[in-house]
């Protein structure tokens, strides 16, 4: 029976999401059926510990949701607004801008046209490090990378599926899940960034180039009448892309985007190991730098002074979509183990005899399916990573290696999703169909998903 509601609560809150209501009260509201059903079926009868009780388990169930929030606004959700008000200030003061712009400068000697695509993807790759907004990262590349690519001969929709896919897997220090991925393992954002991360982003990375050149050459060929009306627009396209966007900075800004990986990985094992550094500290110690270096550019106090109200409202922001994303899929994630299905899951592999690694690309197959239907990684990561432990001690898996299968997963899945973020942004501005843009990426992608799962299973 509880196999039969969890199905219920998972298929109701994924049709609710997929019909744009709110992902937030989705999940908990399918949090809260499995945790009435779970007390009414008699698998769980305290959802907090007694000492923490208000005596009814209806209002217990709410103060779950309360001691939730209080631990994860002071801890994980303090890492993430810090990381992304720090990105906002990047975009707010050019930073993010001069860096895209100085990388980009070596491809525009190239006259190859798909050799210059696939190397500017691995650029993408390279910027996502230090730009945490996929769309934010695509809307530059828009600008500076795709004319260039239609100017030598590259389609539109081959331009823009290199952009599009450019924040390929979440990674390092600027992303959420891996905030949340770290902790939950953990581990530090700077041991599961180089530990785990960095050589399957690498390999998988290598890998896409490649399937792009070829990919997206094999579809142009295909399509060669349409090159030359692509190279007539694009001036346009790049306009669109650069309306409300902070124009460059001065050349030496590309360093302040850089400089919180700096500061994680130069201090504790990586580094100076006397001194330690936590994500909150490097994103607050990196904001001081930036906005010394803006009021040297300025000259004028008031404005710097007051351009650090953009880091405030970035904080704001994420708090308001992924801070209480994560207390609702956690709570869902509750919902699901109080109602004994984790144990069930746990032992029906036990009884059947399945690998950890089966199992793994099993949750990585259902976190695919739901970003994208979703059109976001991050709803379904903040839903089952909370079960991952539970799952990886009973059947004797590698946690951390578990959970960057699952992440890849996430992250890969919204890229094959019409309507993703990212999707609609550079459909938007290049104007061309998402659904087309989505079946360019669909073989870069699909071999992503196959590289990074082999990588995350055999290397770890």
């Amino acid at each position: 029976m509880n196999i039969i509601i969890s199905i219920f609560a998972i298929v109701l809150v994924a049709t609710l999401i997929i019909k744009k209501y709110k992902s937030q009260t989705s999940l908990l509201l399918g949090a809260f059926i499995l945790m009435v059903a779970a007390y009414v079926l008699g698998y769980k009868t305290e959802f907090v510990p007694s000492k923490q009780s208000l005596g009814l388990p209806l209002f217990d169930m709410f103060e779950y949701v309360s001691l939730l929030v209080s631990k994860d606004v002071a801890n994980l959700g303090l890492m993430i607004m810090a990381i992304t008000g720090f990105a906002k200030y990047m975009d707010h003061i050019g930073a993010s801008s001069t860096l895209v712009h100085i990388a980009m400068k070596p491809l525009g000697r190239f006259n190859a046209p798909y050799i210059v695509m696939s190397l500017s993807f691995l650029l993408c790759m390279f910027m996502a490090l230090f730009i945490a907004s996929a769309s934010g990262l695509a809307m530059l590349m828009m600008v500076t990378v795709f004319p260039v690519l239609v100017r030598l001969g590259v389609s539109r929709l081959g331009a823009a599926s290199v952009v599009s896919t450019g924040h390929l897997l979440d990674i390092g220090p600027s992303s959420a899940t891996t905030v949340l991925v770290a902790k939950t393992a953990n581990l530090s954002v700077g041991n599961f960034f180089v530990d785990y991360q960095l050589i399957t982003y690498v390999i998988t990375g290598v890998v896409a180039a490649i399937a792009h050149y070829f990919w997206q050459k094999y579809l142009d060929s295909k399509d060669a009448a349409n090159i030359e009306i692509d190279r007539e627009s694009e001036m346009v396209v790049s306009d669109k892309a650069m309306e409300g966007m902070a124009p460059p900075g001065p050349a030496i800004y590309a360093i302040l985007p850089i400089l919180p990986l700096v500061f994680l990985l130069g201090c504790g094992e990586y580094g100076i190991k006397s001194l330690k550094m936590t994500v909150v500290t490097a994103m607050f110690l990196s904001l001081t730098i930036s906005m010394i270096f803006e009021f040297f550019r300025s000259k004028d106090i008031k404005k710097t002074f007051a351009g650090i109200q953009s880091f405030f409202k970035g904080m704001g922001d994420q708090f308001t979509m992924t801070v209480t994303l994560i207390v609702a899929g956690e709570t869902f994630a509750y919902g699901l183990q109080a109602i004994g299905t984790v144990d069930q899951i746990i032992a029906g592999s036990q009884n059947l005899g399945l690998h950890s690694s089966a199992i793994t690309v099993l949750i990585a197959g259902i976190i695919v399916f739901f970003s994208l239907v979703m059109g976001s990684g991050v709803a379904p990561m903040f839903a089952f990573t909370p079960l991952m432990p539970n799952i990886a001690q009973g059947i004797g898996g590698n946690l951390p290696a578990m959970l960057l299968s699952i992440q890849n997963s996430a992250s890969l899945g919204r890229l094959i999703s019409p309507i993703t973020a990212v999707i609609v942004a550079v459909s938007g501005i290049a104007n061309i169909s998402p659904v087309d843009l989505v079946k360019r990426n669909s073989v870069p992608v699909i071999v992503s998903l196959i590289v990074s799962m082999v990588c995350s299973l055999i290397l770890y």
